[in-house]
């Protein structure tokens, strides 16, 4: 079965069509930047118009950052409130017909990691971290999602503000860290949510990936430490695999 999965994010959203019984791609993948602001306003006529271009019709997955429970959007701390009030599943029901879904994006990236990329294996408990605007963090136990923690948002154990402030992709850029300089801020988050959460696991996923040789090397932890394979495939496809079989790990419902 095929399935459009969307990644939203603070500085863009990729669209992708899957198989979701091989977790191959079917389309080019698009990447794009948001045209304006983070509104609503101006971020849905942009997806849905590339949808009409892509005369897309049938089920949709949508990762989305911030908290979601079913399939209603309950918070939105990187994008804005206004997103609160949005339905998502109605704006896009000319597109899917019934056949949609919403989960965490970083939740999303994760879920397709864990279908179709790094195996999880025996491990017990996953933690799986994805650095981008902000900072995800998604916990699999037994192979099932436990949805929306965002641990991200938690208070730094050293430093003012939330985890995600010293971690993430944007904090790199805005500071002007050094690969270095903020492996060592990242090594603070890992050392923290490790003792929290004690996971068997730690996937890193999301854009700072690509300095995996770098940074590997700087960081320390108890639990096997690996790099996400998926990239940019990982949130799309999740999102899809998500409306196709919800959190059972079995195949596509028929």
């Amino acid at each position: 079965m095929q399935v459009l999965g969307i990644d939203l994010g603070g500085s863009g959203f990729r669209i992708g069509v899957y198989d979701v019984e091989t977790g191959h791609r079917t389309e080019p993948l698009l990447s794009l930047e948001h045209r304006a602001s983070l509104h609503p306003e101006d971020v849905l006529p942009h997806i849905t118009e590339v949808l009409e271009e892509r005369a897309w019709s049938g089920p949709m997955g949508f990762g989305f950052p911030g908290a979601v429970v079913n399939n209603r959007i309950r918070t939105a701390p990187n994008l804005g409130d206004a997103w609160r009030a949005v339905d998502l599943e109605a704006t896009f029901r000319p597109f899917h017909g019934g056949r949609f879904a919403v989960l965490n994006d970083a939740d999303a990236a994760a879920e397709g990691e864990r279908r179709f990329g790094c195996s999880h294996g025996d491990h017990g408990c996953v933690l799986t971290l994805t650095v981008g605007t902000g900072l995800g963090t998604t916990v699999h136990e037994n192979g099932v999602l436990v949805p929306n923690l965002e641990h991200g948002r938690l208070p730094h154990p050293r430093r003012s503000g939330v985890l995600e402030e010293h971690l993430s992709g944007r904090a790199r850029r805005t500071e002007r860290l050094s690969l270095e300089a903020w492996s060592e801020r990242f090594q603070e988050g890992l050392t923290f949510l490790e003792s929290d959460l004690n996971p068997d696991l730690i996937v890193v996923s999301g854009g700072i990936t690509e300095h995996w040789h770098t940074i590997e090397p700087l960081l320390s932890t108890r639990a096997e430490l690996v790099k996400a394979t998926l990239a940019e495939d990982a949130g799309p496809l999740g999102a899809a695999c998500w409306v196709a079989t919800g959190p059972s790990s079995e195949g596509p419902s028929s």
